[in-house]
């Protein structure tokens, strides 16, 4: 029997392929675990920065009302500080 060596080259090949995709499979199944991991933090801190753009937005309502709480929305940057009159 003869042996051909593109049969070889095409089973090397194969197996190489095969090893390829078994380590993006691995790759991919610990990224995905990754992920998996951080949404709970992900959702925490936009829940966070959410309550915070409602309390910033609450306090910008409340300083048109009661004008004393402006020069702390200045130092925090929500509101501009207004320029000096002679």
């Amino acid at each position: 029997m003869q042996k051909n060596p593109l049969i070889s080259f095409l089973a090397g090949a194969l197996c190489l392929a095969a090893l390829i995709v078994f380590a993006l499979t691995l790759i991919c199944e610990w990224r995905f675990r990754q992920l998996r991991r951080i949404q709970p933090l992900v959702a925490q801190v936009q829940q966070k920065s959410a309550f915070a753009d409602a309390l910033a937005n609450e306090i910008m309502e409340y300083s048109k009302r009661n004008p004393a709480v402006d020069p702390i929305l200045q130092n925090v940057g929500l509101k501009p500080a207004k320029p000096a009159t002679r």
